[in-house]
């Protein structure tokens, strides 16, 4: 977690102008918080009634994000 926050931050800073930079991180950080919770609750109800469709679901969830992860990597600035 320590890496993917800190990789998030100096990409964010890339991005953003420094004039809207706090508001750009708290937008940011407002939306990964509301998906990380609405997906931890997800897996909990899914928990509850059956182990398959969590893994399932864990595993389509890494394989969608997938796609952008390629299209950051490819659109990185050296």
């Amino acid at each position: 977690m320590g890496a993917q926050n800190t990789m998030l931050k100096a990409m964010l800073s890339d991005v953003i102008s420094v004039s809207k930079r706090s508001t750009g991180f708290g937008l940011f950080y407002t939306v990964f918080g509301v998906g990380w919770f609405l997906g931890s609750a997800l897996m909990g109800l899914l928990y509850e009634k059956s182990i398959g469709a969590l893994i399932v679901f864990s595993v389509l969830s890494q394989l969608m994000a997938l796609p952008i992860l390629f299209w950051g990597t490819a659109t990185k600035k050296d």
